[in-house]
């Protein structure tokens, strides 16, 4: 952009909070705080029709955390759940069709991350869980700067996601900017559990997904995302340093295996 005196520059300011449990505060002050943000929000949001946006990025369940601080609201969740799956892909399609222009202009690429898990919790819905979605979300804006942040552990949640067919597609087609790469167990019940980083310790086979990306020649970042607490370590749940870095040398031994066996 040149510098020149007339020129202006449109910013757009969106409110936003991040939240992670046992950070700062205890679980089940992280809570209660959380709900009481929430609960603020909700009445600003109804009372002030132009207040239209607001991002919440958290390593929580924010829904459930609500309902439990403040259970006499659970019929409020019907309400933002009658906007639907159609809703929500309209309220996408609206968003992308404004930034991503601006992101190709500025040479960015803007990647999604998927639902986790790919499925609806408290009948809200959710829409960027399967191969069939990212397929739709991809074409809402049909541009290299709209890509995936493929995250291997959230996508792998749903038995019937392909995991490594998936990333094989996508990374053919240079549209993933960023994988995150982490193993869950798919339980009997249909429940989950994260796990080590290594194909055998989940249901994800982790060799299989690092071959798909180096066959498609991707290049782009990787991280190994999650990791549990081991070795008597205390922390941030979810991102156990000891485990994550297990995660990324094995991860590492894996593109260096199948960058090999391309040659």
């Amino acid at each position: 952009m040149d510098n020149k005196k007339n020129d202006q520059v449109q910013c757009h300011f969106i409110s936003n909070t991040h939240w992670d449990r046992e950070w700062r505060f205890s679980a089940r002050r992280t809570q209660y705080m959380l709900g009481y943000m929430l609960d603020m929000l909700i009445d600003i949001i109804e009372k002030n029709p132009e207040y239209k946006h607001f991002h919440l990025d958290s390593q929580t369940m924010p829904d459930q955390d609500y309902l439990e601080v403040y259970p006499e609201k659970k019929e409020l969740f019907k309400k933002y759940a009658e906007i639907g799956e159609e809703g929500l892909w309209k309220n996408l399609e609206k968003f992308l069709k404004k930034v991503i222009p601006v992101a190709e202009e500025c040479g960015v690429k803007m990647a999604i991350h998927p639902d986790d898990p790919p499925y609806p919790i408290f009948g809200l819905p959710r829409i960027i869980t399967n191969e069939e979605n990212l397929d739709r979300f991809l074409a809402l804006v049909d541009s290299p700067a709209n890509c995936l942040c493929l995250c291997t552990g959230s996508l792998g949640c749903a038995e019937s996601n392909d995991i490594p067919a998936m990333v094989k597609k996508y990374a053919e087609k240079d549209r993933i900017a960023f994988m995150h790469i982490r193993n869950v167990k798919i339980m009997e019940d249909g429940s989950f559990e994260e796990r080590a980083h290594l194909s055998s310790c989940g249901s994800l086979d982790m060799y299989e997904v690092v071959k798909a990306l180096t066959e498609a020649g991707f290049d782009g970042y990787v991280r190994p995302d999650h990791g549990r607490m081991i070795w008597g370590e205390t922390g941030k749940p979810g991102y156990g340093l000891f485990d994550r870095a297990l995660g990324a040398t094995y991860i590492n031994g894996l593109f260096e295996a199948c960058e090999k066996n391309l040659k």
